[in-house]
């Protein structure tokens, strides 16, 4: 049985970042913050969909809710432009696609004009974090996942265009997530409904991640890795759950010292071998510091108890919450040391 205490004595709530339902801060979600010390959230359009107000209150009210219980609240959300934009017209701006950035006459002005818009729209809602850019290359996904998503299938280009975007919005005090490390450009299914395989050699696949290379040279805060095997690297594992692409060659490799989020651990693609808890669990020994459950709060659920039982019974470290407890809390105070409420 979860126990409530325990979460926040122990912080570990801190180590999730989850969705809420609607378009209010339903008692549900509130619980998660009192109880459970949860204060990362993820935002999508059913949130919006009653329009600029009443999505603007909502930010607030988690922005609150989390600092009446003494927390330090991150608001994040998928504005990339393009197909995957929660924040959409007409009740919000319009964003071009990275493929129309790529194809447009002069790409790294569109670039910047994408990078500023989407700050102006996120400073307007108090959003924290946008996970983007995407860096996987046009390859074989661009016809599915990755449609109107991809800067491009030439490495040295599309770490050009990531830099300029991640560049323009920290500069603006919005944090950014390159994703999916380590490149999901070879797909040919989709991991919210399936578990893709990659089978391209090591050379090949090192080659095609420089763009993350370039993400963590600029100072990406955050790397989102991808519910897909890559089996040059781990025959077994996704890279959700695999050390040696979360620790071995991101953290070693690359030298990356941000934070590590899943993508969404309700995908299929997490789920074909395992339960969600012990998804949760197995990402964190594996060396995510944020585990993303965006729908159901009663998968949140299973995820904290699969949790607290690894932490009790010894199989999740304190070495590696305190390491990914010090990442994430980093993050709350990169561009606010003194956070205000809204």
């Amino acid at each position: 049985m979860i126990q409530s205490n325990f979460w926040r004595d122990t912080g570990l709530g801190q180590l999730f970042m989850i969705g809420l339902p609607g378009t209010d801060l339903d008692k549900e979600t509130l619980s998660f913050i009192t109880d459970f010390g949860i204060s990362r959230f993820i935002l999508f359009s059913r949130n919006a969909s009653r329009g600029p107000t009443r999505f603007k209150r909502l930010c607030n009210d988690l922005k609150n809710a989390s600092m009446d219980e003494g927390l330090c609240p991150i608001l994040a959300i998928d504005q990339e432009g393009g197909p995957v934009r929660r924040l959409k017209p007409p009740d919000f701006p319009d964003m071009p696609s990275q493929t129309e950035v790529r194809k447009s006459l002069e790409p790294e002005r569109a670039m910047r004009d994408l990078a500023e818009a989407t700050v102006q729209i996120l400073k307007e809602y108090s959003i924290d974090l946008n996970l983007a850019p995407v860096l996987d290359l046009c390859l074989k996904a661009e016809e599915s996942v990755l449609d109107s998503r991809c800067f491009g299938s030439d490495p040295e280009k599309v770490s050009r265009l990531g830099a300029i975007y991640i560049k323009q919005l920290r500069k603006n005090k919005i944090m950014t997530c390159a994703k999916h490390f380590p490149g999901i450009g070879r797909v040919e299914l989709d991991p919210h409904h399936h578990l893709p395989v990659v089978s391209a050699k090591k050379e090949k696949i090192l080659r095609e991640m420089s763009p993350f290379f370039e993400a963590v040279s600029t100072g990406s805060d955050c790397v989102m890795t991808s519910h897909v095997i890559f089996t040059a690297l781990d025959p077994e594992d996704p890279a959700t759950f695999s050390t040696y692409i979360a620790t071995d060659l991101l953290r070693n490799g690359l030298g990356f010292e941000g934070a590590l989020l899943t993508d969404d651990l309700e995908m299929k693609g997490a789920l074909k071998k395992m339960k969600i808890g012990q998804a949760a669990l197995s990402a964190l020994k594996a060396g995510h510091d944020l585990i993303l459950v965006c729908s159901s709060t009663q998968k949140v659920k299973e995820c904290l108890s699969l949790v607290e039982k690894g932490f009790k019974e010894g199989s999740l470290s304190q070495n590696r919450i305190f390491e990914a407890q010090e990442r994430v809390s980093r993050l709350t105070s990169t561009f606010n040391k003194n956070p205000q409420r809204p």
